[in-house]
C-alpha cells in the first residue's frame, strides 16, 4: 500500500480527510493531481481495477482492501486544491465543524478564493514545481 501511494503522490497531493487530519479507520485517500498527468497515474495503477467515483469525475481503485480515491482537476487548479489542502490541514481540527457536507463547502470555498487570487499562469502542475513554489513562495517558469 504504502509503495503505491508514494507512486501517485510523486504526481499528486493528499487531500481530504486524510491530510486534513480528520480521518476515520476507514477513511479512503484522495489524491488530487493535474488531468495532463492522467498517463502517469494510469502507468502506476495499470494493475488495479478503476471504479467510476462521483467525486469530481475521478475513479477509485482498491489497494489490499483500502479505497484510493484519484481527483483529476485542470492543471491550473492543482495549486487552489494544494493550497486549500494546506490551509484546511492547518486550521481543520480546531473548527470543531464534523459535518461532511459542511466541512467540503468549507473546503471548495477556499479552492474557489485560491483560483481566483492566484496567477492562473503559473505553471505548477508537477510535484517538483510544487515543492519549489512552496519553499521558495515565487514561481519561476520552466
Amino acid at each position: 500500500m504504502i509503495k503505491i501511494l508514494d507512486k501517485l503522490l510523486s504526481i499528486g497531493y493528499l487531500t481530504g480527510s486524510r491530510a486534513f487530519g480528520t480521518h476515520r479507520k476507514d477513511s479512503d485517500y484522495d489524491i488530487v493531481y493535474p488531468i495532463n498527468k492522467a498517463n502517469e497515474i494510469q502507468d502506476i495503477i495499470k494493475d488495479y481495477e478503476m471504479v467510476d467515483s462521483n467525486y469530481f469525475a475521478g475513479y477509485v481503485i482498491n489497494v489490499e482492501g483500502q479505497d484510493i480515491n484519484l481527483i483529476p482537476v485542470h492543471p491550473a487548479e492543482f495549486l487552489p486544491w494544494v493550497l486549500a489542502t494546506i490551509a484546511m490541514t492547518a486550521t481543520y481540527k480546531h473548527t470543531g465543524i464534523i459535518d461532511s457536507i459542511k466541512k467540503y463547502a468549507i473546503f471548495m470555498g477556499m479552492v474557489s478564493m485560491f483560483k481566483g487570487t492566484l496567477d492562473m499562469s503559473m505553471k505548477i502542475d508537477n510535484i517538483t514545481s510544487l515543492n519549489k513554489w512552496l519553499k521558495d513562495g515565487q514561481y519561476e517558469p520552466e
